[in-house]
């Protein structure tokens, strides 16, 4: 009799053990943040945007008659290609065959092209085409925060294309394409090239320093500017 008892109370206690075990882990699962991004809901391919116009297509830069292709995600506009404008301070890198054609130029925002300097206001408020701008860090957040948060963003919004064993490839769910082009260099050499990409904000860091925002197929954040980096325009 007292053996069935000891064994009652053992089964008992086993139980009671799994029930706080199951009740902790279900606590545990439903405080972690569940991840709901619909690329169908986000940035439909089809239908019409704020502007109305279709969610993706083309424009023309009256400037210079470059033709970029667009993509709208959440309430914003992007250009689904760098900039190509022959600006200020700007340049393509001539070093491999094709490169600008394919990843758009590099720009320096501050005054005299400087590493670090001011913003140059007149050339932060015209290097876009008109109607378009250099998006704040504000608004690169508010398109990561669409895309799923900094830790989903990088790789929904990374090319899909292949460019080399360097390169992992994004899932592109919205047609951003952001491009590899790394970022170019003071020696004039690149750096990160076919890795990730380096934008520009129009964002401060301080009196001589401004924001620049980078994605790779991992991670997406905004930190201190590069000599030289590319730019994506968003709508007005």
């Amino acid at each position: 009799m007292m053996k069935n008892k000891t064994n009652f109370l053992f089964v008992s206690v086993a139980l009671f053990a799994l029930l706080l075990t199951s009740c902790s882990d279900d606590s545990s699962s439903a405080n972690e943040p569940t991840d709901t991004f619909d690329a169908a809901v986000v940035c439909p391919a089809d239908g019409m945007n704020a502007y109305g116009e279709p969610n993706r297509g083309t424009f023309t830069d009256a400037r210079d008659g470059q033709v970029y292709k667009y993509t709208t995600i959440g309430n914003q506009v992007w250009m689904a290609e760098n900039l190509k404008f022959d600006a200020p301070y700007s340049l393509c890198y001539g070093k491999i065959e094709g490169f600008c054609d394919t990843f758009g130029r590099f720009y320096s925002l501050h005054v005299n092209g400087e590493y670090f300097d001011l913003f140059d206001q007149e050339l932060l408020d015209t290097i876009c085409p008109a109607g378009w701008h250099v998006p704040s860090v504000e608004e690169w957040n508010k398109l990561a925060d669409s895309m799923g948060g900094a830790d989903n963003a990088g790789h929904r919004l990374m090319s899909s294309l292949d460019f080399g064993e360097r390169y992992k490839p994004g899932s592109d769910d919205c047609e951003f394409n952001s491009l590899p082009a790394g970022y170019w260099l003071k020696d004039g050499n690149l750096y990160f090239e076919y890795s990730g990409s380096t934008y520009w904000s129009s964002t401060a860091k301080d009196l001589g320093s401004s924001y620049s925002c980078g994605l790779t197929s991992k991670e997406f954040g905004c930190d201190l500017n590069q000599p030289k980096m590319t730019i994506r325009c968003l709508k007005d």
